[in-house]
């Protein structure tokens, strides 16, 4: 499997503290099959986040630690951007840094709301030849309450990016409900892990992949769990499936009643 969303670079950010949790969490990738990874940061404006140069000398400390411990695991460089209309002026600044170098970009939005630019922010991006993939959409609320907001942003190019651990329940049972509810209308085109550290949210996701394949169909986890994240590191097109709208079934009652007014009428 490829992990392209994954905070183990130590002390630049909220994941690994320092260099022996990173190890751990490499030894853990290993462990549960992971051999690549996309090393994504946090970056968000008006903070004190790192930047793209400062990440590149820690992943290289990273890279030569890992090769000393003998784990064969191979890193490479990301960010995940917290949405603003000002993405492309840091892309351009390089500030932030896509996926690996290539074309994407991964983003993410507060848990508990949209903001209304997100859409132009999409447009902007596809615009100027990058392909937006929107981290953990399963967790956002509004998200939550409408799938269909996401059937909108990759109708203008987005791709997304959901949890693995939110496959067990790890981040309450509407992220559980949503991300099956993702998967099944062809709302999801990678799966990651957010892995933050050896502990609490560890890269630890044989089980969570374990329930991935009794949701999908072999060829689509081959997809979403590697070939996708191939074509990422490659910088290659990714062919996608027409995102289905979701619809939620009314109960059997509510469908009598609505049925019922018909008739009356």
């Amino acid at each position: 499997m490829i992990d392209l969303h994954s905070h183990i670079l130590p002390g630049v950010d909220d994941g690994s503290k320092d260099m022996e949790e990173s190890i751990s969490m490499a030894r853990q990738y290993v462990e549960n099959g992971i051999d690549k990874v996309i090393a994504t940061p946090h970056f968000i404006e008006e903070s004190d986040s790192t930047t793209k140069d400062e990440n590149k000398l820690v992943l290289e400390e990273l890279k030569r630690n890992l090769e000393k411990e003998k784990i064969d695991l191979e890193l490479y460089l990301g960010n995940e951007i917290f949405i603003s209309p000002d993405i492309l002026k840091y892309l351009r600044e390089e500030k932030v840094s896509t996926l690996n170098g290539t074309r994407y970009a991964l983003i993410e939005t507060a848990m508990f709301d949209i903001p209304t630019s997100m859409e132009n922010v999409i447009y902007e991006l596809c615009l100027k030849g990058y392909t937006p993939i929107i981290a953990h959409p399963e967790r956002n609320i509004k998200v939550q309450e409408n799938p269909n907001i996401l059937y909108k942003f990759i109708m203008s190019g987005a791709l997304t990016q959901i949890n693995l651990p939110s496959l067990e329940g790890r981040y309450g049972e509407k992220a559980l409900e949503t991300a099956k509810i993702l998967l099944s209308h062809n709302m999801v085109h990678f799966v990651g892990t957010d892995a933050h550290s050896p502990r609490t949210r560890s890269p630890k996701i044989k089980r969570s992949l374990d329930i991935l394949r009794q949701i999908v169909d072999e060829d689509e986890f081959r997809r979403i769990t590697k070939l996708n994240g191939k074509a990422v590191l490659e910088n290659r097109n990714i062919p996608v499936d027409e995102p289905l709208k979701y619809e939620e079934k009314s109960s059997s009652l509510g469908r009598f009643f609505l049925q019922v007014f018909k008739n009356s009428k």
